[in-house]
């Protein structure tokens, strides 16, 4: 089961003890645990693929915050969770993600384990009608990170590309992942 946690996502970095393992699937319908994942921290975002702009900048923000910090992003799994599970699914889930970058990974799920994990996480979205059957989703953008051991995480605010791979750093670092390899590590710090 893919783990989430419970805390308060609209800090600028709120830590919180992971309580709340949620099963989810792929773009392929299989199902995601955590497991899959081992060793490797979470970079969790959650959103829709007919976001017009908050979606999309947030995506191409954390692809460039992974490539700045270079090798160290092999330490990261990024993941894209809708909350628009009744469009978001399989190749249009798939094509999404992979126009940002193919290392993230798209979850979605019924609408009942979505909104489980969005609500672990602290996330709000709703739908909005624009006055006929079509519709946006109002959401959060915050981006969560979640430790290999699965037991802490931590939830910041979406910020400019650079601010993202600091914090990664920082975590990474924290977390015992080797930064030799990461340019002008000292401008980082």
């Amino acid at each position: 089961m893919l783990l989430l946690c419970a805390g308060l996502a609209r800090a600028d970095a709120v830590r919180f003890a992971v309580d709340h393992p949620f099963t989810l699937i792929d773009a392929d319908g299989t199902p995601v645990s955590d497991r899959d994942f081992p060793g490797k921290f979470l970079l969790i975002y959650f959103g829709y693929t007919h976001c017009a702009d908050q979606c999309p900048t947030a995506l191409s923000s954390i692809v460039e915050a992974l490539n700045e910090i270079g090798p160290a992003a092999n330490a990261v799994q990024p993941i894209f969770i809708t909350v628009d599970p009744e469009r978001d699914r399989g190749a249009m889930l798939r094509r999404f993600t992979a126009a940002f970058d193919p290392r993230i990974v798209g979850l979605t799920g019924t609408p009942d384990q979505v909104a489980a994990a969005a609500k672990a996480l602290r996330i709000d979205y709703a739908k909005v009608f624009a006055g006929n059957d079509d519709y946006v989703i109002d959401h959060s953008t915050n981006l969560s990170i979640i430790g290999p051991d699965r037991r802490m995480a931590e939830t910041v605010a979406l910020a400019e590309p650079y601010q993202i791979a600091a914090k990664l750093i920082d975590v990474l670092g924290k977390g015992g992942v080797a930064l030799g390899d990461v340019n002008n590590l000292r401008a980082w710090r």
